[in-house]
């Protein structure tokens, strides 16, 4: 059997992480997995993309592929439109994010049936589209993202060494992409109220002097770090290394930083939307997490305190970690896709 993935570009970020590990997992039951780009380079212009869209419709015209797996937007609606067999699509991005006319087109294209399946990630995300019309909402299923959880590969000290951030100071970590989903600037404008911490942003993106003009107005700039893109390997060895996790996203789909976070045993403050709320839920009233709302600074500047303040028990983080590992198991994922490859279906979503 044989899987063509289409992703927008390589960047690294939670899209890249599913389509590798999928990749890898269906190659290991068989399944030849090839994967393409829709753009070359992510700052493709307007015609550059047009001409890249249909490039691609053209080769999803004669692919002979026996599935197609797309991840973002337009990938998706060009599967819909010129794939010819099993086609997988996956909503990456919520209704409300999406731009007016490609979230008419993937309307459009699902209501007329020409997804095989349609992917969310979270409940959060299916009940997106509940309001949309039946034909759409008979193809979605619910596949949860698995991970791995991050096993760190070096000490606290060596890994703060390596990446230049103080050795005996608290350490605020935050993963993604420098943009406004992100909202890293919430947290710069929370640091002068947390004395002595260092933030460290691990992730590439646009933002970065803006995040850095923003610390030298809130006189914090000694105190930020920009590492830029990061190695998922050394990704796990700053989880280790960092004293809190923030996660003060806007929106998200899943939240991907976050539950790996959770699985490393790091403590978390993210933000209190409710995707965060879902894949962030425990069982025990005193799991090592905090919400505060996206846009609140002065909420920020508690949470973050307070969880410096009080740090949870190492006892609380494990089971916390193990809980989260359970539920996102990885293997649970890729049986999953593997069923819907051997033409088995998947529960229907109770909407």
């Amino acid at each position: 059997m044989r899987v063509l993935q289409i992703l927008h570009t390589d960047e690294l970020g939670g899209v890249k992480t599913l389509a590798d590990m999928i990749a890898e997992d269906l190659g290991r039951r068989g399944v030849t997995v090839d994967t393409v780009l829709l753009f070359d380079r992510p700052d493709f212009g307007r015609a550059e993309k047009i001409k890249a869209a249909v490039a691609m419709a053209r080769r999803l015209a004669q692919d002979d592929h026996d599935a197609i797996f797309a991840y973002q937007a337009t990938a998706c609606i060009l599967t819909g439109l010129f794939g010819r067999k099993l086609r997988i699509v996956h909503q990456t991005c919520t209704p409300g994010e999406t731009q007016a006319l490609v979230r008419l087109a993937d309307r459009l294209v699902g209501t007329a049936g020409r997804y095989s399946v349609n992917v969310a990630n979270t409940m959060f995300t299916l009940n997106e589209f509940r309001g949309y019309p039946e034909g759409y909402r008979t193809d979605m299923r619910l596949i949860e993202h698995g991970l791995d959880a991050p096993r760190a590969a070096s000490g606290r000290e060596e890994t703060r060494r390596r990446f230049g951030l103080p050795e005996g100071a608290p350490l605020i970590l935050n993963v993604g992409r420098m943009a406004a989903q992100k909202n890293q600037s919430v947290l710069i404008e929370a640091l002068p109220a947390v004395p002595d911490a260092t933030l460290a942003i691990a992730g590439h993106g646009g933002d970065g002097d803006m995040l850095t003009a923003l610390a030298q107005r809130h006189g914090v700039a000694d105190r930020l770090r920009l590492l830029g893109g990061v190695a998922a390997a050394d990704v796990a060895d700053l989880y280790a290394a960092a004293d809190l996790f923030a996660f003060p996203s806007v929106w998200e789909t899943f939240g991907l930083a976050g539950v790996e976070a959770a699985m490393s045993g790091a403590p978390i403050v993210a933000s209190d939307i409710a995707v965060l709320r879902e894949v962030l839920a425990s069982e025990e009233p005193d799991a090592p997490v905090a919400f505060a709302p996206p846009h609140d600074v002065d909420a920020w500047r508690r949470a973050l305190a307070q969880a410096l303040a009080t740090p949870a028990s190492a006892e609380r983080r494990a089971a916390f970690a193990d809980e989260v590992s359970r539920r996102y198991a990885r293997e649970r994922m890729s049986a999953q896709y593997m069923e819907l490859l051997e033409g088995r279906d998947l529960p229907a979503p109770p909407w």
